[in-house]
Order: structure tokens, then C-alpha cells, then sequence
């Protein structure tokens, strides 16, 4: 309980002056949720990394959620994407194998549900290591998965998807 509560000031102090430093750049800052493996249990999720960046008390620190971690550490995608809000600034699309997005088994449309709920404008990024079975075929099948993967995310959270039986409208009346 005392090294959490001192690694959260080390945390919170440093934050605050790299946050002092880059709004002195005009810039904003992002701190990547990683996973317990990295940086213990900590700040291994979008819920921990928000609590942080909120005792920091500045608003140009934001949250960048690698995939990759969030598999290793969320309930689910969904909910990471969610438990980000909204300080949520930069997306690394890498799959729960460290590969491309669609190599692996993270949910991407359930990532794409939350993104298109919340609004999400933005950054996203690809992320692979290796780029198998080269980069080119890593970056265009990523790109081709996600873009698939988005227009499932819409459909589903549209009024046409079948999610069960469908309600008359337009004054029509069902029929029995």
C-alpha cells in the first residue's frame, strides 16, 4: 500500500512537469496504458491511467490504448475503450499476438463499437512486431481488417442490424 501510494506521486509529479513541458511546446501529452508486465499493477489499465492523469490536475495529458495491452489487462476492448473516456487521444491497432489487427483475437469490432459511440476523433496508428509476413502485407491487411471491422461496428449498432425481432414503424402495424 506505501510503495502504490509513492509510486502514485512519483507518477503524478512526473506527469504534471512532463504535461508543463510539452504545453510549453504547445503540445499535449499521451501516456500509454501498458500492461502489468511493463509497469506492474499500477497503471496497467485505462482506468488506472485515467485516475493518474486526473490527480495530475491538467487537461493536455491524454490516454494512448495499445491493444495489444488492453487484451492482456481489461475486462474487454469495449470496456477499455469506454473506461477511457475522455481522455482517450491515440489508438495503437496491434492484435493480441503482437501483430497486425485481424492476426490475432482481439475484438476490433467491439473496439470499433465503443470508438464510433463515443465520437473518437482521434489518432490511430497500426502497431506490429513482427511485420509478418512482410510490412507491406502486415500494413495493407491491418488496414483492409480494421476498415471491414468498422463497417461490422456500424451495421450493428445501426437500427437495421437483426438484434432480435423486428419492431413495426412507420405507424405499420405487426402482424400477429
Amino acid at each position: 500500500s506505501g510503495n502504490v501510494a509513492e509510486a502514485t506521486l512519483v507518477a503524478v509529479d512526473a506527469l504534471r512537469r512532463m504535461g508543463e513541458h510539452a504545453a510549453s511546446r504547445s503540445m499535449r501529452l499521451v501516456f500509454e496504458a501498458t500492461n502489468h508486465l511493463e509497469m506492474g499493477k499500477f497503471v496497467n489499465t485505462a482506468a488506472n491511467h485515467k485516475r493518474v492523469i486526473e490527480l495530475t490536475g491538467r487537461d493536455d495529458i491524454g490516454i494512448q490504448l495499445d491493444f495489444f495491452h488492453v487484451n492482456l489487462e481489461e475486462l474487454s476492448a469495449y470496456e477499455a475503450v469506454m473506461d477511457a473516456q475522455p481522455y482517450l487521444w491515440h489508438c495503437h491497432f496491434r492484435d493480441s499476438n503482437s501483430l497486425t489487427p485481424g492476426y490475432g483475437k482481439t475484438d476490433f469490432r467491439a473496439v470499433m463499437r465503443g470508438l464510433i459511440r463515443t465520437g473518437y476523433m482521434g489518432y490511430c496508428t497500426i502497431e506490429s512486431a513482427p511485420m509478418v509476413p512482410s510490412a507491406d502485407r502486415s500494413a495493407e491487411d491491418g488496414i483492409t481488417y480494421l476498415k471491414l471491422c468498422e463497417r461490422v461496428a456500424r451495421y450493428q449498432l445501426s437500427n437495421e442490424y437483426p438484434n432480435g425481432y423486428a419492431i413495426a414503424d412507420h405507424g405499420e402495424r405487426a402482424s400477429s
